[in-house]
């Protein structure tokens, strides 16, 4: 078995174009792997009071926000079209908008709330996205971002992998102008994923779109997670034998520092 595993970075300097392809791609198998998807959309909850109009940036094949009474209509956004269609079949009263975080086809101050779940961790100019978002959004709405930070796969690195970090929390918190924006909080939350064996855990990320092939445009500036070179049986067993140290009574451990934060549109 030959794997090769890419998986988010500091700054994911890929095309956004690969991103929408390989998101697409993922769409409708997207639930069997996003354990960790609803483990930080949990988290976000929790300090959550939504009114009105809900834009959800990032929204893959959709979150159900029927829990918060007060929220009027959603409108769920995503770069990855194939996300698009699958999220009009889950969700079929959400207006949908196929579009990058970068760049938010809405009009100014027209929504109330702002939701995103580890979606942006995948985009390479998060200033720039954090002012578009600050220009749909009405004054003192809220904006609910979780995010994998620095810190996230160590066992990666046990299992023999080249793991790269992901951009730290002070980084993620650097990018708001505080001219549009005042942080509420700013905290590092870890969440442990376990998985019965090691095909489960690669195909957790692969499965969920965060994957890119070996030869992708991916430039020497983007963190990234790939495996020595898997040449046959021999390397896949010893490969085995490691993830087995590291099995616990839940299974096989994947653990991420989730970055969640709570702003405030001034």
């Amino acid at each position: 078995m030959k794997a090769e595993v890419v998986s988010d970075g500091v700054k994911p300097i890929v095309d956004d174009s690969v991103v929408a392809e390989r998101f697409s791609a993922a769409a409708k198998t997207y639930h069997q792997h996003n354990c960790l998807q609803q483990r930080s959309c949990d988290a976000l909850f929790k300090g959550m009071k939504p009114t009105g109009t809900l834009l959800d940036i990032g929204a893959g094949p959709g979150t159900d926000f029927s829990l918060f009474s007060p929220v009027s209509s959603v409108i769920a956004l995503d770069i990855a079209a194939g996300m698009i269609e699958q999220l009009k079949i889950n969700y079929p009263t959400y207006e949908t908008v196929c579009a990058d975080a970068k760049a938010i086809p809405l009009p100014e101050n027209s929504i109330d709330t702002v939701y995103s779940n580890l979606a942006l961790q995948w985009c390479d100019d998060l200033s720039k996205s954090f002012h578009s978002t600050a220009r749909v959004l009405k004054p003192s709405g809220e904006y609910h971002i979780a995010m994998v930070a620095q810190g996230s796969l160590p066992e990666l690195t046990q299992l023999g992998f080249r793991a790269n970090e992901f951009r730290p929390l002070s980084d993620i918190t650097a990018q708001f102008d505080t001219q549009e924006w005042q942080i509420n909080s700013a905290e590092l939350e870890p969440i442990t994923v376990f998985f019965e064996d090691l095909k489960g855990l690669l195909y957790s990320i692969k499965g969920v779109g965060a994957s890119i092939h070996a030869d992708a445009k991916i430039t020497s500036q983007s963190r990234s997670v790939v495996n020595h070179g898997i040449r046959g049986r021999g390397d896949w067993m010893k490969l085995l034998g490691r993830a087995e140290k590291l099995r616990t009574p839940q299974g096989i451990p994947l653990t991420y520092q989730i970055a969640l934060i709570r702003a405030v549109r001034k």
